[in-house]
């Protein structure tokens, strides 16, 4: 295996110290194929957890939306109590189980070639694949494994940054959209994750796109900064005007 670098090391050693995890391997053998299951059964499984297992073991990269978190927040936009799984299914394939799972909770997974990390959301958010110019030009090299575990989500981004090279501008308090309408903007919301073979600039994107954030990259100074997607809606408003 690869060593990994002293200040990846070091990352990985302050993100443990605010009881989080972040991992990434540089050198692992990852095979995956699709096959029928005998039996898939879950007794009262937190809709989350199911979705997650399931997930986990098609091999696919995703992330599950803001609002299938903690507090759970329903296809309504309304807080609620998170749903519970009570299943028997036989003979299918942990692909055909996903599906069948979403569907039933009225939930879909969005395909993101760019970044190769599929978002899962309700159907009627509407969620749109992320274009594939948002990546960006980037000679990173792919990372056989990132994985996060209630990582803050700004210390998420920290992470994935640097690991893409990419300077961020000071901000001490990054502000994100509330999964919950009507209560302004959380600053401090956690990522699990567990994706494989990818770049940093994949990561970095698709954790952005998911909390309806950008980054916002100024050649002129070689930084780049993290702002909102509806302040970049409109500011461009603004100079249109």
């Amino acid at each position: 295996m690869d060593r990994i670098p002293a200040a990846c090391l070091c990352s990985v050693a302050c993100l443990a110290a605010t009881v989080a995890a972040v991992h990434v391997a540089r050198s692992q053998n990852n095979t995956h194929t699709r096959e029928t299951i005998p039996v898939i059964q879950m007794d009262n499984v937190p809709l989350k957890d199911a979705i997650s297992n399931l997930a986990q073991q098609t091999g696919e990269n995703y992330i599950l939306d803001p609002g299938l978190g903690s507090p759970w927040v329903g296809p309504d936009g309304k807080p609620g109590q998170q749903p519970s799984v009570t299943v028997r299914w036989e003979n299918l394939s942990a692909e055909e189980a996903l599906g069948r799972l979403l569907k039933e909770h009225g939930m879909a997974m969005v395909a993101n070639p760019a970044t190769s990390i599929a978002r899962i959301a309700f159907t009627n958010q509407a969620i749109t694949a992320v274009p594939a110019g948002a990546v960006g030009g980037t000679t990173n090299l792919i990372i056989p494994l990132v994985r996060m575990d209630d990582v803050p989500l700004d210390l998420a981004i920290q992470k994935l940054a640097a690991e893409a090279h990419l300077r961020l501008a000071s901000d001490s308090a990054l502000s994100v959209p509330s999964a919950q309408p009507g209560r302004g903007a959380s600053s401090r919301p956690t990522v699990s994750v567990r994706w494989k073979n990818v770049t940093a600039r994949q990561a970095l994107t698709a954790l952005l796109d998911n909390y309806s954030l950008l980054l916002v990259e100024d050649s002129a100074t070689a930084s780049a900064r993290i702002v909102a997607k509806a302040q970049a809606q409109a500011g461009k408003s603004a100079q249109g005007k």
